[in-house]
């Protein structure tokens, strides 16, 4: 399998603004043919993001939410952020290869779609 297209910086500015909801990310992060991710540490923050096989994205989501941790949460100083900080729900969207709503001509030109909807007709 290929690998997956590098992130632009247009995707990492959307994923990490402050504020960004799961659904404005998954606009412009998510691939026809590569699984996303992102994670979400305990204050809510994107921490994590990229693209690959599912089993490469939820190892990286993890290995790089590990590291998130260790540099960020080492250095808090406010007991309750700290008290959030471990106890607090990690969060990782993973999100599968996008359906094309609108698949290339040769699709529709070769009849594939024919055969499947003659089968939903006699059901």
């Amino acid at each position: 399998m290929s690998e997956p297209p590098l992130l632009t910086r247009n995707e990492l500015d959307i994923a990490f603004r402050e504020g960004a909801t799961d659904d404005q990310i998954e606009a412009v992060l998510r691939n026809l043919i590569f699984w996303s991710y992102i994670v979400r540490n305990p204050f809510g923050k994107v921490c994590a993001l990229g693209r690959g096989t599912r089993a490469d994205c939820i190892l990286n989501a993890f290995r790089l939410a590990d590291d998130h941790a260790i540099d960020c949460f080492s250095v808090l100083e406010d007991p309750q952020d700290e008290a959030r900080a471990l106890n607090g729900a990690w969060r990782l969207v993973l999100w599968p290869p996008k359906f094309d709503p609108d698949p290339p001509f040769w699709a529709a030109s070769s009849n594939v779609f024919d055969d499947w909807s003659n089968e939903i007709k006699r059901e």
